[in-house]
């Protein structure tokens, strides 16, 4: 299951939701979903989800996302989540479906983020 681009920013409002940008580091420093978090799902789903209870706790909604359409962290984060019993869905759009829809995103390179917001003006 996946969430459309309109329904993730729905969620967002949500102060019990959690939009988790599963890239690593240095990927999200450089562009996100403004307002994401970062948490690299990395090698082993079982440390990513451990990492998620201990910085969130289990009681929220958790939305994942990673670069785009041919990237299955997102997905992968998401599945890992749900069978340990957490609420989760992912953002199979990701980085690309949101900047070519001029979304709001943020990082250290403004090129690609201005880019990505001016192509729908």
């Amino acid at each position: 299951m996946s969430m459309s681009k309109e329904a993730v920013q729905d969620r967002m409002k949500d102060k019990n939701t959690v939009l988790l940008n599963v890239l690593p580091g240095h990927e999200f420093a450089k562009l996100h979903i403004k307002g994401s978090e970062n948490l690299t799902i990395g090698i082993n789903p079982g440390d990513f989800v451990e990492s998620v209870e201990k910085m969130y706790g289990k009681d929220k909604f958790f939305i994942t996302y990673c670069a785009g359409a041919n990237c299955d962290a997102g997905s992968n984060a998401a599945k890992a989540l749900r069978e340990k019993g957490f609420k989760a869905d992912d953002y199979y759009g990701g980085m690309q479906n949101w900047m070519e829809s001029g979304f709001p995103v943020e990082g250290t390179d403004p090129a690609i983020a201005v880019a990505g917001s001016s192509e729908s003006h």
